[in-house]
């Protein structure tokens, strides 16, 4: 059975019935051409979902009633990663947000490095969550992803860093594995920290701006508990390095590697 996804927030399954956005409803009756009696699948990105069935379908406007509450495959990893991101051309940064999303990141966070070429501050920072907020959610329903990864800017890398919990603070084998991509600096790579640390529940990986880190971020980082590692001997572009490291951290502690049982029923995502 094929059933298309749309992100929905805040769905109160007690009221049977819920309205769509314009552009939702744009997209199910110009775009797909989805019509009245069609069945569909509403998530909210906290890890619930409903069937409905589109009730009321004009332009600009949409109703679907719901009719159960689905129980979803667990498609999301068991690796919690963070990833920090300098911040880099917009472009650049909606993609990484969308491909973050569909490798399995539960949080992203930007600042401006020292060398971003600029940095949001008052309102531009709610555009910029509300933007990412719209385009993860279009990546969480295509993938089939059931949650939001979390999206937070700050100022800098000081205060980025200062919103980190302590070391230590979690107990003794806790600890989030910290880890920052750099150029050059470092002869580590991620197979040898893989064998002195086997078992990792949790990474944080930061990635530099277009044009990298410079010494003073990389010292600040390191003292932070931050290991420095390389992604191999080519110089990568801003958005092929965060995915690329970002897949390699699943695949060597995450669900890349895991065997995936057959799902018999597939959903079309949106």
């Amino acid at each position: 059975m094929t059933r298309r996804c749309f992100f929905v927030p805040r769905i109160d399954s007690d009221a049977g019935c819920v309205k769509l956005s314009p552009q939702v409803s744009h997209q199910l009756g110009n775009v797909l051409r989805l019509k009245a009696g069609d069945l569909i699948e509403l998530r909210d990105g906290l890890g619930n979902a409903w069937v409905g069935e589109i009730s009321e379908l004009k332009k600009g406007s949409a109703a679907v009633r719901l009719l159960e509450e689905r129980d979803l495959p667990g498609f999301e990893s068991p690796m919690k990663v963070t990833l920090a991101l300098g911040l880099a051309r917009s472009d650049l940064m909606d993609l990484v947000v969308r491909q973050a999303t569909e490798t399995g990141v539960c949080r992203l966070a930007a600042f401006r490095a020292a060398r971003s070429q600029y940095g949001p501050a008052g309102r531009q920072v709610e555009k910029i969550v509300e933007r990412w907020s719209r385009i993860a959610a279009e990546a969480m329903c295509q993938c089939g992803r059931s949650r939001m990864p979390e999206l937070s800017v700050f100022h800098d890398l000081d205060e980025f860093l200062l919103s980190l919990p302590e070391r230590g603070a979690r107990g003794e084998g806790l600890e989030a594995l910290r880890i920052f991509a750099r150029e050059r600096g470092s002869n580590l790579g991620l197979c040898s920290l893989r064998e002195s640390r086997p078992e990792c529940s949790e990474v944080l990986a930061a990635i530099g701006p277009e044009g990298g880190w410079d010494d003073s971020e990389a010292s600040k980082l390191t003292e932070a508990g931050f290991e420095s590692v390389h992604l191999g001997p080519r110089i990568l572009r801003f958005e092929t390095a965060a995915i690329a490291l970002v897949s390699s951290i699943q695949l060597l502690w995450g669900d890349f590697g895991e065997t995936q049982e057959k799902e018999g029923d597939k959903d079309e995502m949106h």
